[in-house]
């Protein structure tokens, strides 16, 4: 079972309020009191891949049935849009980024993301 804690919370509010839909199917994410309460943030690199798990580059915005389409049925759909929206050479640097191991630092990840968070709704 993956634990959710603050950091992972904030960063899914960040990335479901960046991208405002759905990704692949353009669904819109429902907002109530500014804060999203629909679709999912779905990472490219599994969230055991603690050096990319908060990296905006990793993380996109799915609704649910989505979600399970490139999280499970259909991965190379997902590389490819994965390649077309980063670039090749970003994406690339990512797939590095997701092979080097990190310490967890919770702390350290809920400030980075509650800063995206309030940059983003600061605008």
């Amino acid at each position: 079972m993956i634990k959710i804690d603050k950091a992972d919370k904030v960063f899914s509010q960040y990335i479901r309020l960046r991208d405002r839909k759905c990704v692949r199917c353009k669904s819109p994410v429902k907002i109530k009191n500014k804060l999203p309460v629909s679709h999912h943030a779905s990472h490219y690199f599994g969230r055991g891949k603690e050096n990319t798990r908060f990296d905006p580059e990793n993380v996109d915005c799915l609704c649910f049935g989505c979600h399970r389409i490139w999280g499970s049925d259909d991965r190379e759909a997902y590389r490819e849009f994965k390649i077309n929206q980063l670039g090749e050479k970003r994406f690339n640097d990512l797939v590095l980024r997701s092979n080097f191991l990190v310490k967890k630092d919770r702390k350290l990840s809920y400030l980075i993301a509650k800063k995206l968070f309030d940059n983003l709704t600061k605008e």
